[in-house]
């Protein structure tokens, strides 16, 4: 199939990585040894799956942005999402972020794999708050942080990043090794297993469904605009072809993106999420307006100003495009 479902995880680590990355490359073999189970009864996946394994991520990315980058007609008109992890367990709780089109998939994906820290009584617990509440919110992608940057702020492709446990004292130390992992990481390997199973449920559903199940109600509702298009619609469209309905479903990340990138930072095409001028960890909604705003505060000219209601202009046009 020329569509593309691509899961990435980086191989190189500055000590020993157990927890960065050494946790997501085993999840990743997981993944690729249940897939390959899966294929000898008989699976065929509707579009390609690709398993992706980066080198000199630590060096600034620049495994994933080289391949991107040489790959990026192929990637911008059949790539459908990326799926990347990363530091894949350093603690217990389910944590992801992504472009809001997969929430739901996310919220799906952990409803069916158990949380090895958590009873099934507790789950449905846990279930209900967030339904009702909006507990644990998923986070946005507009940081620089690991391999999905280049996906999403230079192509705009539908991505997310997924992990158990958040932040852990020994990172990037001489210390993150199979001891520390096996002590206080993942005493019994359980949360390996189970964002091995997120990550993989994930893939296959976007690799097999029909349709893309993308979900653009969470984007409506974060950018503002058109919070009720999708509400309240009593008639159904009947789909002469899938294909066709599949390309608009994977193309409308890329209408975020603008050919000319942010001012300045040409390489960022994407106009709604990216890390701040001077933060390339961090994420900011709408940084080219942040950007032109600092500016303008700085020089108080007209000109810089003007410059301010340009970029607002530009992303109107792209979200009403």
């Amino acid at each position: 199939n020329c569509r593309f479902v691509i899961l990435g995880n980086h191989r190189d680590a500055w000590t020993f990585g157990a927890v960065d990355p050494n946790s997501g490359t085993a999840a990743l073999l997981e993944v690729a040894h249940r897939f390959s189970k899966l294929q000898k009864r008989g699976w065929k996946p509707r579009r390609t799956i690709i398993l992706c394994n980066w080198d000199a991520e630590e060096y600034g990315l620049i495994g994933s942005t080289e391949w991107v980058e040489e790959n990026r007609e192929m990637l911008a008109s059949r790539a459908v999402a990326y799926l990347n992890v990363d530091s894949a367990v350093c603690g217990p709780g389910f944590h992801a972020s992504a472009t809001p089109q997969l929430d739901e998939l996310l919220k799906q994906a952990t409803q069916q794999v158990q949380d090895p820290d958590i009873s099934s009584l507790d789950n449905i617990l846990l279930m209900i708050l967030h339904l009702f509440f909006g507990i644990k919110k998923i986070g946005r992608l507009g940081g620089g942080g690991s391999d999905f940057a280049a996906f999403v702020q230079h192509i705009g492709i539908p991505s997310a990043i997924m992990s158990y446990g958040k932040g852990y004292p020994v990172y990037h130390s001489m210390y993150d090794d199979y001891i520390w992992m096996q002590k206080f990481g993942d005493p019994g390997f359980h949360r390996h297993v189970a964002v091995a199973s997120v990550w993989g449920l994930i893939a296959l559903w976007l690799a097999d469904d029909k349709f893309l199940p993308f979900n653009y109600l969470s984007y409506a509702e974060e950018l503002q605009v058109c919070q009720h298009c999708m509400e309240n619609n009593n008639y159904r469209c009947r789909v002469r072809n899938s294909r066709e309905l599949d390309d608009r479903l994977m193309m409308a990340e890329r209408a975020f993106t603008d050919r000319d990138g942010l001012s300045g930072r040409s390489w960022y095409k994407h106009l709604v999420y990216a890390p701040p001028k001077h933060n390339k960890y961090g994420s900011k909604p709408f940084p080219g307006i942040e950007d032109a705003i600092i500016k303008a505060k700085s020089l108080n000219s007209r000109e810089s100003w003007q410059s301010v209601q340009h970029e607002i202009w530009r992303v109107a046009r792209v979200i009403r495009q």
